[in-house]
This record gives structure tokens, C-alpha cells and sequence, in this order.
């Protein structure tokens, strides 16, 4: 049915750009600016839209706009964040800020991760809006602040009583329009090793922090291997030593050393399951070294998400963007995390994540999205809701 509904794609790359000039780097964030535009331009179209304060209030926020259906079938959520990472040291060719147009590419930080992807569903929201069909199911957009510093915002946002009645949620990261209905968890713990300070030719007098350290990452490396499961799109999970510190100077005892693990999980791995053999591990160390003792506090934990790849979603989505950008509509997985990870386990529906730009793209200096995918974004999401809310 979607065929019967104007959309200018054209729409989708003019807002990217707008959305690209304001600078909503993070930290601090400043998404405010980005959320009033397209606040306006949802309320404008009919929507019912809440602006939620995020932190101080001021400079960042969310805004969650409904278009109401009948209430015959179940809503469906757009889903993307506005805030954008820095533009960092290597020197831009464009001005990072500019979104310039050249040879069939939008620059600009964040054009691909993911402001494109924002744009391209508000153009689809609109055309559904100003086509005046009344839909059966309600379209519900929510547009965060803070999803570069771990999803943080969503996770503020979702507790809000504004997501009643969802059937389903496109999160439109960048995927080059492939599918990914699947991503790894996130399960990230500092681990503090304390012992006693002691001269350096003398270690019998102290307990070495730095030693109990290194014997826990050859314990725990061994421990996690074990608990391999293989997920038909993700792979199996993987653990990476990311920071380790301790030690003031080599003829001293360390008395104290930080280890900073990231592992990302996969189905049907348990982070609380994964948590109790990590204290038992750290139980064995300390156990076998007298005088240190240890603390661990949890950084992140985002549980994996695999969705059926043959939902009703990925079925919408996966003729849409065959038919529309000759796209191979395999499902795929992702060993990142996206607001999918807050969205399915605390809403309880099906996610999947399609969007325009090179996930390779992300964060790179001279950042940029083709054009001709921003408008196929926005003809692939107006096709999918149309399937799903008509």
C-alpha cells in the first residue's frame, strides 16, 4: 500500500544536513537543538509529542512523538539518537559540521552514525502522516540523547509511560540497508586487586596486587573459554584485558592494581550466571594469596539480543529493501551494541536494525553517507510501516 503515499526522499538528505550543522558532540552532548527541530517537524505533521528532560535538563533531551492508529494492530517504533561522537585529532578534509554535499556523498560527523538514519525515518513519518491513511497500529518515533556513552539515554528514556502497545522497533544504525537482527551483549567489570605495599627486594613482606592481577586473567581467560556457545550470526563471545594499571615504581610491592574487562556475549549466555563464576575465579585468587583482597564493580551490562529473522519486521523490511536498493535481505548479526539492547528485553519486541551509511564509517575522520541511500532509507522504512501498521 505504501506505493499510494507521496515521499519526497530528497526530504531525508535536506534534514541530514540540517541535522549535521548542529553540533551535538558528546560529551557534553547539546542534543536539545537537534530535538526541537525535529519535534517541530513531528508536531507540525499531527503527531502527539513529549519532550522528556535528560540530565541537566537545558542542553539535552529525548522527544518521543504518536501517531495514533486504531489500536487493530500492534504500534511499531522508529528508533535513533541524535548525539554524535567528537570529530577528534586527524585533520578533516570537510568541515565536520558542514554537511556538504560532494560527488553523491554527504559529509559531516554524524552523517552516517547516525543522523542520516534519524532523518530518514522522520521523512518516512511524515509522508505516513501527511498521506492521511488512517493507520491500524500506532507509529511511535523516539529520538535520544546520550546512545554514544552506552546506550544511557534509551535506558533513562524507556522507563518513561510513553511505549504502550509496541509490536515491533527499527533502529535505523548504519548497515549499508542489510538486515541485523541479532547483536553481542556487552558485559564490562573493573576488577581492583588490593594488597600490601613492601620493598621491593623484600616481596615476602608484602602482597603483590599486580601478581594476584596477572594469576586472575590466566584463571578467567581459561574459565571463559569454556563457556563458548556459538550463535548461528554472532559467533561466539570474546573477552579483551582493555586496561590494566598498578604499581608506582619497580622497587615497590604494588599494593594495588585495576583490570578493566570487556566481554561481549552471546545467547544464551546469562550475565548473572557470568557474574557468579567470575566471583568464584576471584574467590580462588585471593584464596591462594594471603593479604589481597578484591572489589569489582560493573561498568555495563547489556544483555545480547537475537530476534527471529523470521518476524513479521524483518519480513517487511527484508522485500523492502530488496525491492527498493536490491539489497541481499540475509539476516546478519553484529558484534556491537545498539539501542536494541534496551528496547528488546525491556519492551519485549522484536528489533531489527537498518540503516544507511558503512557501520565501518562510524567515527571516522571525513565521516560521510551516499546520498542515494538516505533516500532509499527513507522508501524502505515508509514501505515497512506501511506493511505493518495498514
Amino acid at each position: 500500500m505504501s506505493h499510494s503515499i507521496p515521499l519526497d526522499p530528497g526530504e531525508a538528505v535536506t534534514l541530514t544536513q540540517e541535522l549535521v550543522r548542529l553540533n551535538t558532540t558528546n560529551p557534553p552532548g547539546n542534543e536539545t537543538p537537534a530535538i526541537q527541530l525535529l519535534e517541530s517537524r513531528l508536531a507540525g505533521w499531527g503527531f502527539e509529542t513529549v519532550t522528556v528532560p535528560y540530565l541537566d535538563g537545558e542542553n539535552r533531551s529525548h522527544v518521543v512523538a504518536r501517531l495514533r492508529g486504531t489500536g487493530e494492530r500492534p504500534g511499531l517504533l522508529f528508533s535513533g539518537h541524535v548525539d554524535v561522537v567528537p570529530p577528534g585529532g586527524v585533520p578533516w578534509t570537510v568541515e565536520p559540521f558542514g554537511g556538504e554535499v560532494r560527488d553523491g556523498k554527504l559529509y559531516g560527523r554524524g552523517s552516517c552514525d547516525m543522523k542520516s538514519g534519524v532523518a530518514a525515518l522522520v521523512t518516512a513519518a511524515g509522508a505516513l502522516a501527511r498521506s492521511g491513511v488512517r493507520l491500524r497500529g500506532d507509529l511511535v518515533v523516539a529520538l535520544t540523547a546520550d546512545e554514544e556513552r552506552n546506550c544511557l539515554g534509551a535506558e533513562a528514556l524507556v522507563n518513561e509511560p510513553l511505549f504502550e502497545g509496541l509490536g515491533a522497533v527499527i533502529v535505523a544504525e548504519p548497515t549499508a540497508l542489510e538486515l541485523y537482527v541479532a547483536e553481542k551483549g556487552a558485559f564490562w567489570v573493573e576488577v581492583t586487586f588490593t594488597g600490601k605495599t613492601a620493598h621491593g627486594s623484600m616481596p615476602h613482606l608484602g602482597a603483590n596486587a599486580v601478581s594476584a592481577a596477572a594469576d586472575f586473567l590466566m584463571r578467567w581467560e581459561r574459565a571463559y573459554s569454556t563457556r563458548e556457545p556459538v550463535h548461528p550470526l554472532l559467533g561466539t563471545p570474546t573477552l579483551n584485558a582493555g586496561v590494566i594499571s598498578g604499581g608506582v615504581k619497580v622497587n615497590v610491592v604494588p599494593d594495588r592494581c585495576t583490570v578493566e574487562l570487556d566481554m561481549r556475549t552471546v545467547p544464551p549466555l546469562d550475565h548473572g550466571e557470568l557474574g557468579a563464576a567470575l566471583q568464584q575465579v576471584l574467590r580462588e585468587v585471593t584464596e591462594a594469596r594471603p593479604g589481597t583482597g578484591v572489589e569489582i564493580r560493573v561498568l555495563s551490562d547489556r544483555p545480547p539480543v537475537s530476534c527471529p529473522a523470521d518476524s513479521e519486521l524483518a519480513q517487511a523490511l527484508a522485500e523492502a529493501v530488496q525491492e527498493i536498493a536490491g539489497v541481499d535481505p540475509a539476516p546478519r548479526g553484529v558484534p556491537y551494541c545498539t539501542e536494541a539492547c534496551i528496547w528488546v528485553p525491556r519492551l519485549g519486541i522484536p528489533a531489527v536494525i537498518c540503516g544507511p551509511g558503512s557501520p565501518g564509517m562510524a567515527h571516522q575522520p571525513d565521516e560521510f553517507v551516499p546520498v542515494a541511500e538516505v533516500e532509499r532509507a527513507a522508501e524502505i522504512y515508509l514501505r515497512a510501516a506501511a506493511k505493518l501498521l495498514l
